[in-house]
This record gives structure tokens, C-alpha cells and sequence, in this order.
């Protein structure tokens, strides 16, 4: 004589409330996780972007050139936008004038040849590191934005603002052989 094992009913109703939280899993951990996991990747791309080109500014043969060169050329714009959900507000360039013997005093030009003479590479306060600082406002926005009336939370139907500043040494001191004057204050 055989046996026959006869299933029971007593786990169907599992099945449909296993369904349910996975359902409930997947909305409430890994969607909000995902939201905020995409964001530091995109602050770490917008930084490297940002630093590129604050080095490629920092190369140029005179200070003018390179507020020229960023007023002019959109591509630090147009490669932040095109990462996808980061969007720039504001774009800053300024250069930090460091003493480099005491006493230490800093000064912030934001005007090509504005510089004072005695920050001047052979000038009374010499000698000085010249750095070219470069200041993007940046909002971020999450991998998927809910949409949501009221109120406002960062982070979930509304983008993150930051600020990320990146600096480079300028590289030319020298004197322009026509003008006789420091590439750095034309």
C-alpha cells in the first residue's frame, strides 16, 4: 500500500502576504535608498569636473584671459548638466593672494587688475602663493524626485544645494616682455 503525503492549505496565505512585503520592502528601503545612494556620485563627479576646470583656468597666460575664457565658454555648465540632476546656479572665479612669510595676511582679488602693487610677485609683500579659487552653487537632485505639495524636503521632492569650491595654483608669474608688467594683473 502507498502513502500519499497530502499538502496542507496552511501556506497559501503566506504566499500573498510575502508578496506584499517584498511589495512594501522594495518601496520603502531600496527606492529611498537608491535616492540617496546616487547623490554623493553625482557630488563626486561634479567635483572632479569642477577641479578640472579650475586647473585648465589656472594655466592661463594671464589673469584677464581666464575671466574671459569662463564668462565666454559655457562647457562647465553644459558637462554639469549633462551628468543628469546636477544643475549650477552660480559660478564664481576669485584669486587668494597668500603671504607666505609672517606676518601671514591674505588678500581676495575678484577683478582681473585690481591687484594691488606691493602683492605683485617682486612687490613689498612678497613673496605670496597665487591661488585661482573657483566657486560653483550646485543643486543635486535624488535619482527619482516625488512629487509632493507640501512641504518642501530636501532631499526627497527637492534637490540638495551645495556649494563646491575648488582652487589651483596659478602658474604664471612672469612679465609680459611688451607691457613690462605681471601677467597675473593684465
Amino acid at each position: 500500500m502507498r502513502y500519499r503525503k497530502i499538502r496542507s492549505k496552511n501556506g497559501s496565505a503566506q504566499i500573498s502576504e510575502f508578496a506584499a512585503a517584498l511589495v512594501l520592502l522594495v518601496l520603502c528601503l531600496f527606492v529611498p535608498l537608491l535616492d540617496l545612494g546616487i547623490m554623493p556620485v553625482r557630488w563626486f563627479l561634479a567635483q572632479e569636473i569642477i577641479s578640472s576646470y579650475a586647473r585648465k583656468l589656472s594655466l592661463c597666460e594671464s589673469l584677464s584671459q581666464a575671466y574671459a575664457i569662463m564668462d565666454a565658454d559655457p562647457s562647465l555648465e553644459t558637462r554639469l548638466v549633462h551628468l543628469g540632476g546636477v544643475q549650477p546656479k552660480n559660478i564664481t572665479l576669485g584669486l587668494a593672494i597668500n603671504r607666505t612669510s609672517p606676518p601671514f595676511e591674505t588678500i581676495f582679488v575678484t577683478e582681473p587688475k585690481k591687484i594691488p602693487k606691493e602683492w605683485w610677485p617682486e612687490g613689498r609683500k612678497s613673496p605670496c602663493e597665487y591661488i585661482l579659487d573657483l566657486s560653483v552653487e550646485i543643486e543635486i537632485s535624488p535619482a527619482m524626485l516625488f512629487r509632493a505639495t507640501t512641504p518642501a524636503i530636501t532631499g526627497l521632492n527637492k534637490p540638495v544645494p551645495f556649494v563646491i569650491s575648488q582652487t589651483a595654483p596659478w602658474e604664471n608669474l612672469g612679465r609680459n616682455p611688451i607691457t613690462k608688467s605681471y601677467f597675473i594683473n593684465e
